[in-house]
């Protein structure tokens, strides 16, 4: 039997790809997320009416697959269901290695039908050796190769994430968010049903990956619980695996089984699993973007103490909270540290015992006072807070300078740094909130848009680097 491994090589790195189905009531949407692929795309389409468009592109149609001139590494499936078997019989017979199957309407749909149809591509598929990614499932994006399967993938921002989901609307988010927070993506692969491609063939393909540095998935109830528990194990050690589970209530399981036909299972089984295995827990788009940028950005660190530089002490008394109720601590700084702060700290509505509320009476000595929290002995991790509104009310280089110091005391000292913004208005100050978190990007800082979603996402980072400090 074919290697699965090697047929996922082929599909996300075709030489030559086929389009089945494209049509003009769909403005070929197959036929342009192949626009940049550098490989040679097909088209088979028997609709004259849509053939006419298909040939405008420039594109080379063919009325079967079996008429195509070349071997075929990869095929885009948009038939309806009715056509779907006797198409993959003709692209068993072409010898097609991997189809991505975006038809839809199988087994999640419940009826009595649809799930014979399902069983009957399954079977297909088994006989032959054939991988089906999907069905209903958005298939393959790899921005190496220029291939995507929505509009808005940047191919020019690759890099080492990769992302497995059974949402197609969920990778299509996950990609955008990651690639958005200036994270290349390696390869997304959304597969839908899962009835011969699963959750636990892409955890070991992208685990044996030398490309992928973390793997993120969204994932709704593998087919295998016992072999996706086996390979998340294997992988863990190697690299971070951050996974999203859908299907966590009642509501939530009933979605599951007329999304993707999945099992959704016991939460509180998946949940001892994903901590058993080592994995990072996320509950949200916004969770596993924020464990993803801590992992990527942050220095690796077992330790939990934050040493925090906040705002008013309002705030920083908040912000204390919320990296405490996250498991984390915020010491008093060393006696040592305290005493070379009361040499020049004014104190007048400030204070500098941890966090640090700096004030405009501060800032003068802002570089000493990052230094000395920095090499303090007793912080294992530097949060800077990032007042939105008080960089748009005054010149924002002030703001951006403070950040370059904060990166060069990280440098030097080697400890993990972040930033957290903080407005009370956030849509007001979007655009220096985004001026802002560029720049962080542009020093290798992660930014976080409150004290919350940071608190969450460092004290997930640290747990994982333990555990991977303790089977390693």
């Amino acid at each position: 039997m074919p290697n699965i491994n090697e047929q996922l090589d082929k599909a996300f790195s075709p030489k030559v790809v086929a389009v089945i189905g494209a049509r003009r009531a769909d403005d070929y949407v197959w036929l342009k997320n192949m626009t940049d692929f550098k490989g040679k795309v097909y088209s088979v389409q028997v609709a004259d009416s849509d053939i006419e468009g298909i040939v405008e592109m420039g594109i080379e149609n063919y009325k079967s697959i079996g008429e195509i001139p070349e071997d075929v590494d990869y095929a885009v499936f948009a038939v309806p269901r009715r056509f779907a078997a006797s198409v993959l019989r003709d692209a068993v017979d072409k010898k097609i290695p991997t189809v991505h199957m975006f038809t839809s309407g199988y087994a999640e749909s419940g009826e009595e039908q649809a799930i014979k149809d399902q069983d009957e591509i399954q079977q297909i598929a088994t006989e032959s050796g054939t991988l089906i990614i999907g069905p209903n499932c958005m298939g393959v994006f790899n921005p190496e190769v220029g291939m995507r399967f929505g509009p808005g993938q940047d191919v020019e921002n690759i890099g080492n994430v990769s992302i497995i989901s059974q949402s197609g609307a969920h990778a299509s988010s996950m990609t955008a968010a990651i690639q958005g927070n200036g994270i290349g993506i390696n390869r997304t692969i959304s597969f839908g049903n899962g009835i011969v491609l699963d959750s636990p063939d892409l955890l070991n393909y992208f685990g044996n990956d030398p490309k992928t540095k973390l793997i993120c998935g969204y994932i709704e109830g593998p087919k295998n619980g016992r072999r996706f528990f086996e390979e998340l194990r294997k992988v863990t050690p190697i690299k971070p695996v951050v996974l999203w589970k859908g299907g966590q209530t009642d509501a939530g399981v009933r979605s599951v089984a007329s999304h993707t036909g999945s099992l959704a299972g016991s939460v509180e089984v998946w949940n001892a699993m994903v901590q058993q295995a080592g994995a990072i827990r996320a509950d949200s788009l916004e969770e596993a973007l924020d464990a993803s940028k801590a992992l990527l950005y942050l220095t690796p660190t077992t330790g939990e103490n934050m040493g925090i530089i906040g705002g008013s002490g309002g705030q920083s008394v908040s912000m204390s909270d919320d990296f405490s109720r996250a498991g984390l601590n915020v010491p008093r700084l060393t006696e040592s540290t305290l005493e070379s702060m009361s040499e020049f700290f004014q104190l007048v509505g400030a204070s500098y015992f941890n966090p640090l509320d700096v004030g405009g009476m501060n800032r003068g000595n802002i570089e000493n006072i990052i230094s000395l929290l920095g090499n303090d002995p007793n912080i294992d991790i530097l949060a800077l807070m990032v007042g939105a509104q008080a960089a748009r009310r005054r010149s924002i280089d002030d703001t951006l300078e403070q950040l370059e110091l904060y990166a060069k005391v990280r440098d030097e000292t080697g400890k993990p740094l972040l930033g957290i913004f903080w407005t009370p208005t956030p849509y007001k100050d979007s655009e220096v909130i985004l001026e802002l978190d560029k720049a962080m990007q542009d020093l290798g800082i992660p930014s976080f848009p409150n004290p919350e979603r940071a608190a969450k996402a460092v004290s997930k980072v640290v747990k994982y680097h333990r555990f991977k400090q303790a089977v390693t």
